[in-house]
């Protein structure tokens, strides 16, 4: 009992600080922070108050603060890019209304971390294989949620309109969500070997956020938030229909744009030396894994005098975008009577067959693939290409058989 009381003095206190703050200062900045570090300084207080019996005790406390660690840095990185959290338009002006999210947010920490909270106050028990199981569920769905908020926080940043639908987001509409409760039914799992009687209860932690994320303010929000927003788009309906909802699992059917090749489309009818040469920029992608963290990218086709062609493929590092990096290759035109159909050779005597499968009737943007349709490039002599030019070029991809949902957009400035 006396853990429960610390606990809940604890995240009281953190989330009066935070709201105080934010009422002043009229932020959103600090409101998803206060989320993890609740967690965080609540266990962290009741791991310096209890007494300690060892490494075994004192694992969840510090699993605990690692999954709030990496929760709140994740946070607070998003919402300085996004700046505004919708979900307190018409309550941050309200004090009232805005105090009932900080002492809701209190309430819930204790009742997640129940776990931890009833487990500090047992003695433990020899080490089990229920601990063991624990940890490593707990484990599993700390990296699901790492992952699955990274592979998001990248897409968006250069897709800040788009879904993402690829990596894990392939598998699940909400993969953070299952990771987030994987980690409380692991840490519930670990102190399970210790709990007796009335302390059982423990269960209503992982149970309340499971229902919370599935049922509540997570699942059903995204669901709806996503469906006003691209609930028109054919690829966002084929993406609902085929992923599933929570649970990460491979795609439920394939449809006529997962065909793996491309050698029905047919090539464009013509491309004249001139009209190829010079500089493309990349707007688009399904990349392959070379380069694929670069934006401000671009190639540049220079013809030789043996009729061989030149590519030097330039972009910068998004994490450095200071520097600009270059790929040099080699391209062949095999073939005069089928002009789109070129090869590529990254290393010495290995080619790779490159398809130009559409051109714009000004000429001046191309959609290219490879052999496969799990790679497209969106390629235009605008770095500024209208946006509903570039919108028909998708069309256009999407009506050709690609997956347009794996589409990166390629910031050019």
């Amino acid at each position: 009992m006396n853990a429960l009381l610390i606990a809940l003095g604890i995240s009281f206190l953190v989330n009066a600080l935070f709201f105080v703050f934010a009422s002043i200062k009229k932020t959103d900045v600090v409101t998803d922070l206060s989320y993890g570090l609740s967690f965080f300084l609540t266990s962290l207080g009741l791991a310096l108050v209890t007494h300690v019996h060892g490494f075994f005790w004192l694992f969840p406390f510090v699993a605990v603060m690692l999954w709030a660690a990496r929760l709140s840095f994740y946070l607070f990185r998003r919402i300085l890019t996004i700046k505004v959290d919708h979900r307190f338009d018409g309550r941050r002006e309200d004090p009232v209304k805005f105090a009932q999210f900080w002492i809701l947010q209190a309430v819930s920490t204790v009742i997640i971390m129940l776990p931890v909270i009833i487990g500090a106050s047992r003695e433990p028990v020899g080490f089990s294989f229920l601990q063991l199981l624990g940890g490593l569920v707990w484990l599993i769905g700390l990296l699901i949620e790492a992952v699955a908020d990274a592979q998001k926080f990248k897409f968006k940043k250069n897709n800040p309109d788009g879904f993402v639908s690829t990596g894990m987001w392939s598998w699940s509409r909400h993969p953070n969500y299952f990771g987030e409760m994987l980690v409380w039914w692991g840490l519930w799992l670990y102190v399970l070997p210790s709990l007796q009687g009335w302390e059982n209860i423990a269960v209503l932690g992982p149970l309340y956020i499971t229902i919370l994320l599935r049922f509540v303010s997570g699942v059903p929000l995204l669901e709806k938030t996503a469906s006003g927003k691209y609930g028109s788009l054919p690829e966002y309906k084929d993406y609902v229909s085929s992923t599933h909802l929570l649970f990460p699992w491979p795609p439920k059917s394939k449809s006529a744009n997962a065909r793996s090749s491309t050698a029905s489309i047919p090539t464009i009818g013509s491309l004249s030396d001139e009209e190829f040469a010079g500089r493309w920029y990349e707007l688009g992608r399904i990349p392959l894994p070379v380069a694929r963290d670069w934006i401000m990218t671009s190639d540049v086709y220079e013809k030789q005098p043996d009729g061989t062609w030149h590519v030097r493929y330039e972009g910068k590092p998004d994490q450095d975008r200071t520097r600009t990096k270059v790929l040099r290759q080699k391209l062949k035109r095999p073939d005069a009577a089928a002009p789109g159909e070129m090869l590529v050779s990254f290393l010495p005597g290995i080619w790779m067959k490159y398809r130009a499968v559409h051109m714009s009737s000004d000429r001046q943007s191309m959609l290219v693939t490879s052999s496969k349709m799990k790679y497209l490039w969106i390629m235009s002599r605008n770095a500024d290409l209208p946006e509903e030019e570039y919108q028909t070029l998708l069309s256009t991809a999407a009506s050709l058989g690609f997956d347009t949902r794996a589409v990166q957009r390629i910031p050019q400035h």
